[in-house]
């Protein structure tokens, strides 16, 4: 008798959870919406919980479902997904209508994740419209000018100690390597604390920094999985990115920092700066908090850490896979600092228009970011998808996709497309730029605030590295880029990229003796 209730009761369970999914998973089939049939639970998230595909391959399967059409259904586990294929419609949707589609969806939840859970990219509604509106002076090109030569120290120190490494060291996984040169920038420009990575790697700063923004890897993936669709049982589980010791690590150091300039009336030259300006404006209708502020600071680091050292090592591995490439940006490099006798200024970056082409086609062939995410407020009719089909109107709570990898791949819009071809950014690059189907920062209000900050940061870099040294491949190159399986972010096999930097015997004889006249002065972060 007992075995045959607890088999009822297991029976009872499984239908329904059947009809749940069955349900679920019915949206497209009811509206006629082209989609990928989905596997029960998982959707079409399957090969990516078991690692057999990439997030663009899983993404590119459903864009290629027809070539006409507007836009397809994606099925994120038991969510319906909208993703979009028409550069109109991006923009109809994103920019022109964004008032209906204003937030992102959240993948973290501020209750077990107060750090995460409070940055600017998670705020939604009239929150993150008035904090983004008193952060975007933060990041104009005079305010990132101001910090120019903090980051551009951050770069000669770093590039220095690279130029230094003994033949038998000189095979590096760069994404690591850059992350100790992107910590300091932000250190310095965000903070206004002072640390030296590459000498002191086990910095507080640094290791804290390091795991608490690391949120690529499958372990991480799969968190993220169960706070985007199973929010409840993620913070029943306390399932968290950043951990307290890292919480209050980051909340002290502000707290801090604020009440010792409030009291001697120090005034720093970094955003936290700013932002302390702008919490103490009179003009400010509703002000901004200290955990305001706290929240923004760690905003910029997560944004800057790992995403912009992820980035860097894709240019470095396609100027490792380009040698010709590398060669022609060391000739425009050495030009510049010709003219400037040695000097990396802020005017001589900005004008660099080959270096800009390069990272720009790095950042179309490789987004760190495989799509953008809006989430619908209000009722919002789609045109058909496809001649003689029917309207779909999207309804509140339901999430929009913009495939960024795949728009940026398509034939139709890039001749060659999976060719690395920095020209077509110096004969087309306004036209690329100001259209829809480039969006590597995002697209319309949401935007990526920091992107000129994310830039410069990365020019500034390959300035000085390639200034002092070539890269070259080695061994455990991976030539051509292979993607990492079962991460939502797009990263190389296993997290890493290998090279071999030298030491140029043509540097140029001004910049090696401005880079030994300036020193490494700068103190070490003692937190």
């Amino acid at each position: 008798m007992e075995y045959l209730s607890i088999t009822l009761v297991l029976f009872a369970v499984f239908l329904a959870i059947y009809y749940y999914n069955k349900r679920k998973h019915s949206v497209f089939n009811e509206h006629g919406i082209l989609h990928i049939p989905p596997t029960p639970i998982l959707g079409n998230f399957g090969s990516i919980v078991t690692k057999r595909e990439t997030m663009t391959e899983v993404i590119q399967k459903s864009y290629d479902l027809h070539p006409d059409a507007k836009y397809v259904g994606f099925y994120e586990f038991l969510q319906p997904i909208i993703l979009l294929r028409d550069p109109d419609m991006f923009k109809t949707i994103a920019v022109k209508n964004s008032d209906s589609f204003p937030d992102h969806r959240q993948f973290v939840d501020k209750r077990t994740d107060p750090l995460l859970g409070g940055m600017l990219f998670q705020l939604s509604g009239e929150q993150w419209k008035e904090q983004r509106n008193m952060l975007s002076p933060t990041f104009t090109s005079s305010k990132i000018k101001s910090m120019f030569k903090q980051m551009s120290d951050c770069a000669q120190r770093f590039t220095t100690t690279l130029s230094k490494l003994s033949e038998k060291e000189r095979e590096v996984e760069m994404r690591n390597l850059l992350a100790r040169y992107t910590n300091d920038v932000i250190a310095s420009c965000v903070y206004g604390v002072s640390v030296d990575t590459m000498k002191e790697p086990k910095n507080i700063f640094y290791v804290y920094g390091r795991a608490a923004t690391l949120l690529s890897g499958f372990a991480n993936s799969i968190k993220m999985m169960m706070h985007r669709n199973c929010p409840t049982l993620a913070v029943a589980l306390g399932l968290r990115f950043v951990q307290k010791k890292q919480t209050d690590f980051f909340t002290d150091i502000v707290q801090k920092t604020i009440k010792e300039r409030e009291a001697t009336g120090t005034q720093g030259s970094d955003m936290l700066q700013l932002m302390m300006d702008i919490r103490n404006r009179k003009d400010s209708s509703k002000g901004m908090s200290v955990n305001d502020i706290i929240a923004h600071a760690f905003t910029f680091f997560f944004g800057g850490f790992d995403t912009v050292s992820s980035q860097s090592s894709f240019i470095a591995h396609m100027l490792v896979e380009n040698p010709e490439v590398q060669e022609r940006l060391q000739e425009e490099i050495d030009e510049t600092l010709e003219k400037t006798n040695g000097q990396v200024t802020y005017e001589a970056i900005m004008e660099m228009k080959y270096l800009d082409a390069v990272v720009n086609e790095t950042l179309r062939l490789f987004p760190i970011i495989v799509f953008l995410d809006r989430i619908c407020t209000s009722p919002f009719e789609l045109p058909p998808a496809l001649p003689g089909k029917k309207p779909f109107v999207v309804q509140p709570g339901m999430n929009v996709w913009l495939p960024v990898h795949s728009v940026q791949r398509d034939p139709r819009y890039f001749e060659n497309p999976d060719k690395f071809d920095p020209d077509r950014f110096l004969n087309d690059g306004k036209k690329i730029l100001n259209s829809a189907t480039y969006m590597p920062f995002g697209i319309g209000p949401r935007m990526c605030i920091g992107n000129r900050f994310a830039l410069t940061e990365m020019k500034v870099l390959l300035c000085h590295l390639l200034a002092r040294c070539n890269l070259k491949a080695c061994s455990k190159t991976l030539i051509p880029m292979e993607l990492d399986k079962g991460t939502l972010s797009v990263t190389a096999k296993n997290n890493q990229f290998w090279l071999k930097i030298e030491p140029r015997k043509n540097a140029h004889p001004a910049f090696l003796q401005n880079g030994m006249a300036n020193g490494v002065a700068n103190g070490v972060c003692k937190h």
